[in-house]
């Protein structure tokens, strides 16, 4: 089973998002349609899913709680 944390966009340009989570930044391929803000699920160094700021913030509390 993979586990992927939730990362906002904080930039897109040429088919490369460079996405923020609590352990960094880093830069990320995108085949999807994402802009600045959005939130999204990763997989391999890829956009795999954007996903709301509301299911973003669920599974972030998830992930706190079963520390």
């Amino acid at each position: 089973m993979c586990l992927t944390i939730p990362k906002q966009v904080i930039s897109f340009k040429n088919g490369v998002a460079k996405v923020k989570s609590a352990k960094g930044s880093q830069e990320v391929g995108a085949l999807i349609k994402v802009k600045k803000g959005d939130w999204v699920l990763t997989q391999n160094n890829v956009i795999v899913q954007r996903i709301s700021q509301k299911q973003a913030k669920e599974i972030k509390s998830l992930l706190r709680n079963t520390k």
